[in-house]
């Protein structure tokens, strides 16, 4: 049986063969059905993408003599030759594909990365740097071959890293810029001819937006939160001592930063503001419990140069801060469920293959029942538009100018990708919705507010999807009003995105400067950084409003925890009234062309924009209900959901929601890179019996099962009959597979009727389990 794979992570590439792709890969699976006596462990994981630029499979071959038979089969076709007898099915499969040769150079280094690379200027010394991902093996030979073949072509190693849990083993490597061409060559000369290297892929670059300075005065926070921390920021030196960050971090410096960070502190100053205070247009209460700050990055001098990574590898420091915060009898933030990485590579969009870095987040995840919750990344280059000039693009109304746009993110939508390590498979991907507490901005000469009022991400914040089709970004969260300024270009225009948040944006604490020196100085931050810290601050806040109500509530383990709180922030997500404005625009037109159609609108919306009041907040007219639990191999449970009385009989509006969350462990090199998939049971029975049935204003239900989430709701408006002490029965099913260990889950569930004000009351009391004060369904 032979093993097929979308993604070549952690596999023996000596063993490999390439399948180049003349189209999507739905076209060769179909083909491959139809050989007889083919099958491909692995090929249900694949999800077809039709912005794949350049599509292709891997194939893991069982020895050596079996891959020069397929070798010899392909160039026979490839000759234009008769295949041999009883290979002619095999004719209709290699029409899928444009080429078919054993793992190489050419696959060590991708298109992608090759002109990311071609890009990259020499420093002083003539020397660019690289990070080699090496092939991933028992010893460590292969980080000793590299090596010294650094050092031969006149490089020096960095810095390097084993993470045995990950099967990820990467050297940060400084090269001549001779060596740079050789590996842009992609032939068989120097490290990239090595069969020791897996990928060669150009340094981490941190992309940080900016923090424009405002004269807002918000009012000021009293009181100091006493907790310990179970959220922690990874981020940029901040400034501690900010009248709106003193007393509320607890900043921890592994990695010795605190005294190389001379130039001003934005990125975490910002970041740790948001999850703080929320935005400080109208600032959330304060937090109960401090934050642990983990220094990672640091602002040098020239006080103009960005805030960077230290002289290591970010899957490197990531996997030490972890383990420090949550091991042995010095681990420095044990409590720690929740850690924000408003972080975005922008040298690795995602284009098929997941970074080293998601890897071992994913890794870190399940291995320490952590929920990441990363920034999806922005992309500010222009948005293409077609010919229309300047004073055509002004005169058109607002709707007009947003479709515009659309239709140019739309076209580049293959290059505006999720950034590294936004893919990550257990993570929260937080995309920015185009919105913020703020007034209104003013109207400037050439700048536009292209998305405003359209319920959609903002023109920077980075599209789906992620590793094998999941829904990415997870959730839109407000990230400012990113505005637009038209550029000429030829005899129309391009969109330009601001480089900062210019006249709008989420308020956060910012270093003083020149223009407002006090020392409570802030500033207006734009993106899905924000987006991501806005977020984190949700969930901490959830997290207390739990503690609140239930006295027991600690005891439930960090790793059950970490997933309810996954599954409360998705929960409260759905798609904008942007769905519409998305087909109209993107297409396809033909309704009947659905799956396509929400693939487009889960590529800028994801499960949807979340709200807060949701999250955190109780209604008359809606129960929300939660649990955790374990799930082994095969097994599922039944989740009942009690269907207040008050429900029966009523023509009205009325929808049931049901969210699943879990940490699946990453079975790097396997068929199935995800170890654990957990299936919701589409409830046919319960949704006649409710007059309900799945909302169409959802992502398609299986794209929805492509993650570690799984978010369903069914509506309707038909009376409905049913008896006393009905329930709404889901079942929660872990699908078969080899992993031996139960697997943490969380489901959160609500029933809700608008206007119907007995039904959190009727479901309160038909549930076992009551919160000690009354907050609806918690």
């Amino acid at each position: 049986m032979l093993q097929l794979r979308a993604d070549p992570g952690g596999l023996a590439p000596e063993r490999l063969l390439v399948f180049e792709l003349t189209g999507d890969v739905g076209g060769f699976i179909r083909a491959a059905a139809l050989v007889p006596g083919l099958e491909f462990v692995g090929a249900d994981e694949l999800e077809p993408d039709a912005q794949d630029r350049d599509p292709a499979l891997y194939l893991m071959i069982p020895d050596g003599r079996a891959l020069t038979q397929m070798s010899n089969l392909w160039r026979e076709f490839a000759a234009g030759r008769a295949l041999p007898y009883g290979f002619a099915p095999w004719r209709n499969l290699f029409l899928q594909m444009r080429d078919l040769r054993p793992w190489g150079p050419q696959d060590r280094l991708t298109k992608e990365d090759a002109a990311i690379l071609a890009e990259q200027r020499a420093d002083e010394k003539g020397c660019v740097r690289i990070e080699v991902e090496l092939v991933f093996r028992a010893t460590r030979a292969a980080e000793e071959e590299v090596s010294g073949l650094v050092v031969e072509r006149g490089g020096v190693v960095v810095s390097a890293r084993r993470i045995d849990g990950a099967r990820y083993h990467a050297l940060l490597a400084e090269v001549p810029l001779a060596e740079v061409q050789t590996i842009l060559a992609r032939g068989y000369e120097g490290l990239i001819g090595s069969e020791a290297v897996m990928h060669i892929r150009p340094q981490s670059a941190v992309q940080l937006t900016l923090v424009e300075p405002d004269e807002t005065q918000p009012p000021p926070v009293n009181g100091l939160p006493e907790g310990d921390p179970i959220a922690a920021v990874f981020d940029a030196v901040p400034l501690a001592g900010h009248p709106r960050l003193a007393g509320r971090l607890s900043v921890e410096d592994p990695f010795d930063l605190e005294r190389l960070s001379v130039g001003p502190r934005v990125h975490g100053t910002a970041m740790a503001s948001a999850v703080l205070h929320g935005d400080l247009h109208a600032p959330g209460p304060p937090l109960e419990r401090r934050v642990h700050f983990v220094n990672l990055m640091y602002a040098p001098a020239p006080i103009d140069d960005p805030e960077r990574f230290p002289d290591r590898l970010p899957a490197d420091l990531f996997h030490e801060a972890v383990a420090r915060m949550k091991t042995g009898p010095g681990a420095t933030a044990p409590h720690v469920i929740v850690i924000n990485a408003s972080l975005g590579d922008i040298n690795k969009p995602f284009a098929g293959r997941m970074s080293g870095w998601a890897r071992v987040i994913d890794y870190l995840s399940y291995a320490y029942g952590v929920l990441f919750i990363i920034s999806a990344g922005n992309h500010t280059s222009d948005l293409e538009t077609a010919d229309l000039d300047i004073i055509a693009f002004e005169d058109l109304a607002p709707g007009e100018r947003a479709k515009v746009a659309l239709r140019a993110s739309g076209s580049a939508m293959a290059y505006r990708r999720v950034l590294a390590p936004a893919e990550s498979m257990n993570a929260l991907t937080v995309g920015a919705l185009h919105g913020d507490g703020g007034p209104a901005p003013p109207a400037a000469a050439f700048t536009f507010d292209v998305w405003a009022d359209t319920g959609l991400c903002t023109v920077s914040s980075a599209l789906g999807p992620g590793h094998g089709g999941a829904v990415k970004p997870d959730i839109l969260a407000p990230g400012g009003r990113h505005q637009v300024r038209l550029s000429p270009r030829g005899q129309g225009h391009a969109l330009t995105p601001l480089r900062n948040a210019g006249p709008s944006g989420v308020l956060v604490a910012a270093p003083p400067d020149l223009r407002f020196a006090r020392p409570d100085a802030v500033g207006k931050s734009i993106g899905t950084s924000v987006a991501s810290a806005l977020t984190t601050g949700i969930a901490v806040r959830a997290h207390e409003a739990l503690e609140s109500v239930y006295e027991d509530f600690l005891e439930i383990p960090g790793a059950h925890r970490s997933v309810l709180l996954k599954a409360l922030l998705v929960h409260s997500a759905r798609w904008t009234a942007a769905r519409d404005l998305i087909v109209e625009t993107l297409g396809p037109a033909d309704n009947r062309q659905h799956v396509r159609q929400k693939d487009n609108v889960r590529r800028y919306l994801g499960f949807g924009a979340i709200d807060g009041e949701v999250v955190l907040e109780c209604a008359a007219d809606r129960a929300t209900m939660w649990s955790v639990g374990r799930l082994g191999s095969g097994q599922a449970h039944t989740v009942r959901i009690p269907i207040p009385a008050a429900m029966a009989g009523r023509a009205a509006p009325h929808e049931v929601c049901v969210t699943v969350a879990w940490m699946a462990p990453p079975r790097i090199g396997a068929p199935k890179y995800r170890g654990v998939q957990i299936k919701i049971v589409e409830p046919r029975e319960a949704a006649a019996m409710l007059a309900v049935e799945a909302d169409g204003l959802q992502p398609d239900y299986n794209q929805t099962h492509n993650g570690t989430v799984v978010h369903r709701r069914w509506e309707g408006d038909r009376a409905a009959a049913f008896g006393e002490n009905a329930t709404f029965d889901v079942i929660v099913q872990r699908q078969i597979d080899d992993f031996p260990d139960l697997t943490p889950y969380a489901v959160v569930a609500t029933v809700k009727m608008p206007g119907v004000n007995e039904i959190y009351a009727q479901v309160r009391d038909r549930l076992a389990v009551r919160p000690r004060v009354p907050v609806a369904g918690r």
